[in-house]
């Protein structure tokens, strides 16, 4: 009776430890640190935001590092958490090879990295957290051909993205399968654009070049809140991008990141802009930090690559869904009270 006893004052003690903060081994308070793929991006910084509250509710110290969208930027700053001897690290690659080589040399110090999206393919093996995102895009092309087909009767489907393809899991998780959905419904719909880099400056002036080339194209589709929000600006500059009562005038405008500006223009009745596949930071940040901490606590290995998981992304429609459902989805997930008829302007 006696052993039991101690056995389960021994596991209270670890799970308090856990709760606290504290790493159950040492002693001592966790910190963590996070390489971010860029946090010049809106998505990014909302994760980031998500991340450190959490990290103080549970009492760890959290160092989140800008990756910057550069693969020299990333292997420093994972080495400065190396050398802080961190206990744990969070990674979104830019370059995943790149990235592989500091996640090798993180784990030869005995510090356990779980990857954000890209998932282990070579010799160097760690546990990823995946965004689901495929299933969603390809509803919305689906659901973009469709509302094309309804507005313009007997007009062909042209489409033109502002995508990356050298970020092959954004590029194939979002904009092929996005690709794949209008097809599905519009089997003869043209793919007439693909180019562009995640940056706002460069997505406009790309879609300044589409309209000057592809004068008649219906569907507009940004692999993430900068390309979205950079091209639509370019198309309003034009004259372009508008809507009248949800029903677009010219085109429809699809994105990806589910971002506060992209929110309020799907809100907006008189935007072009009608739907995003709304990444969830705040579930996001939170799995990252528990697979972490399982991890940490001897309840995973850090070589696994069998216990990946996945958040599904969320879609959110600007015909369907009203100004209320859209702000209960930014607070709940991006932690951020916005008054969408406000900034509309209505």
């Amino acid at each position: 009776m006696r052993k039991k006893s101690i056995i389960f004052f021994s596991v209270l003690v670890i799970v308090f430890l856990i709760v606290a903060g504290v790493h159950a081994e040492t002693g001592k308070k966790l910190v963590i640190g996070q390489v971010f793929w860029g946090l010049h991006d809106s998505y990014q910084q909302a994760h980031q935001v998500a991340a450190k509250a959490y990290c103080e509710s549970l009492g760890i110290e959290y160092i989140p590092m800008d990756g910057q969208m550069k693969p020299e930027v990333q292997a420093a700053a994972m080495e400065d958490l190396v050398a802080r001897q961190v206990d744990g690290i969070i990674c979104q690659a830019y370059d995943q090879a790149a990235m592989e080589v500091s996640i090798d040399a993180a784990q030869k110090a005995g510090i356990p990295v779980v990857s954000f999206v890209n998932v282990s393919s070579g010799q160097v093996k760690y546990p990823t957290m995946l965004i689901d995102e495929k299933q969603g895009a390809i509803a919305m092309g689906e659901l973009a051909a469709k509302k094309i087909m309804e507005y313009f009767p007997g007009k062909k489907i042209k489409v033109a993205t502002i995508s990356d393809p050298s970020i092959e899991w954004a590029h194939v998780q979002r904009t092929k399968a996005f690709i794949e959905g209008i097809q599905k419904v519009a089997p003869d719909a043209e793919w007439v654009f693909n180019g562009g880099k995640s940056n706002r400056e460069v997505a406009y002036s790309t879609a300044e070049d589409i309209l000057q080339s592809f004068p008649d194209v219906n569907i507009m589709f940004g692999y993430d809140a900068e390309n979205v929000l950079g091209s639509l600006a370019a198309f309003e500059a034009a004259g372009r991008g508008n809507a009248r009562d949800k029903v677009p005038v010219s085109e429809i405008f699809v994105g990806v990141d589910g971002s506060v500006p992209e929110l309020v223009k799907i809100a907006n009745p008189k935007s072009a802009m009608k739907l995003t596949l709304a990444l969830q930071p705040q579930s996001n940040a939170r799995k990252c930090i528990d697979m972490l901490l399982k991890i940490i606590n001897k309840e995973m290995d850090m070589y696994a690559t069998d216990k990946n998981e996945a958040v599904v992304s969320f879609i959110v429609n600007g015909w369907d869904m009203s100004k209320e459902d859209i702000e209960k989805f930014v607070k709940d997930q991006w932690a951020i009270k916005v008054d969408l008829a406000k900034e509309i302007g209505q």
